[in-house]
């Protein structure tokens, strides 16, 4: 194992060369930035939130508390554990709390009368009829988490001394996406000066804090490749939604799906939900693997750009892989055309990898790309 690491620690590894730093932050921008990013400023919710996990005689149990803003949450309790670890994205329940009091959040259910549960620094309480099952809260990591950058990759964005000499203006749907870090960590809002084509990208990312805002616009956001076909990121943690704004009605069904007042509202349209990970306009069948807010999360990429003849006419199609936080969230889509909100013009042979702003509402680190030649 010893000779494994010190091969590693040898891997030629290509950085970009330059000193221009990144732009700084006015007092506005970096306020705003704590704000999302700044776990003392929080507090018990964000103590709270999270995921639990316990076992109902022999049954494991899982449960994702999610803050939703006036101190407030809602819980989906999930027969077989957590996404990824033993829940198979079938039934679950949903729970939902009144305002944080005292430490303290009471839970009911808005679909069965029997189904309650308390959350509070021990854990989470749940009860269901006469049986009474305590939750405790665990932190997952992803397995890909500070994954070091092989022999011959090109570092973006990482290092000992990170810096933002990867990435430059340009001005976009958004205005002039200026490249910008905080604390060390690169805000979303950058587009590389290189241009790619085939290759592997892993991303490690950290969605901000945002519970008072609607789900599809809690730390929206994308990374583009080519700068015209978007992986999806957002903070879809604990959320069936889809990051559009509707429920799907392929949704897992609720264990007694008879509520009209909850706070999930009724699907717009027939798609299945699209989540963290997804490739925007195209659904997701898979279960929700996004993890709490100010959790580091990674995203592993494999994109095939398109392929063109002679003449300019495209004769196979952007495919596009993603795995969030380990789990396999696209296998081999391919992609039909540019999605929605891209840099505008024709598809292209190669391009630029975008890390869309949208508010800068994403953190960065451990960026790194491996061609494929």
């Amino acid at each position: 194992m010893r000779n494994v690491f010190n091969s590693l620690a040898l891997c030629l590894v290509i950085a970009w060369p330059g000193e221009s730093p990144a732009q700084i932050l006015d007092k506005d921008a970096e306020a705003a930035a704590k704000m999302l990013f700044d776990a003392q400023s929080i507090g018990v919710e964000l103590k709270l939130q999270g995921e639990y996990v316990g076992k109902d005689g022999e049954k494991p149990v899982g449960a994702q508390v999610v803050a939703r803003g006036d101190k407030s949450f809602h819980a989906l309790v999930l027969e077989g554990g957590l996404p990824g670890d033993g829940w198979d994205g079938g039934r679950y329940g949903l729970l939902e709390s009144g305002p944080l009091s005292e430490g303290r959040a009471d839970f009911r259910s808005p679909t069965d009368e029997g189904a309650s549960a308390v959350l509070d620094d021990s854990g989470l309480m749940l009860k269901r009829g006469d049986r009474k099952t305590l939750l405790k809260r665990v932190e997952r990591k992803s397995e890909t988490l500070g994954q070091q950058p092989p022999a011959g990759a090109i570092v973006l964005f990482g290092g000992a001394t990170p810096n933002m000499d990867a990435f430059e203006e340009r001005k976009d749907i958004e205005g002039l996406t200026a490249p910008m870090m905080f604390e060390g960590n690169m805000l979303a809002g950058a587009v590389t000066k290189r241009r790619f084509r085939d290759y592997k990208l892993h991303v490690e990312f950290m969605t901000g804090w945002e519970p008072q805002n609607i789900p599809w616009r809690r730390a929206d956001a994308g990374i583009y490749m080519l700068s015209r076909y978007e992986v999806a990121i957002g903070d879809s943690f604990g959320f069936d939604f889809d990051l559009s704004g509707a429920t799907s009605p392929n949704r897992p069904k609720l264990v007694d799906d008879k509520s009209t007042s909850s706070k999930f509202p009724m699907a717009k349209n027939n798609n299945a939900p699209r989540v963290c990970g997804s490739v925007f306009t195209y659904p997701s069948n898979v279960p929700n693997s996004c993890l709490p807010p100010l959790v580091w999360q990674t995203l592993d990429i494999d994109f095939t750009a398109p392929r063109f003849d002679s003449s300019g006419k495209k004769t196979s199609k952007a495919v596009i892989s993603v795995k969030l936080n380990g789990h396999q969230t696209v296998d081999k889509l391919e992609v039909n055309g540019p999605t929605p909100h891209g840099f505008k013009g024709p598809e292209t042979p190669d391009g630029p990898i975008w890390f869309e702003a949208f508010g800068r509402r994403v953190l960065y680190r451990n960026i790194w790309v491996v061609e494929r030649l």
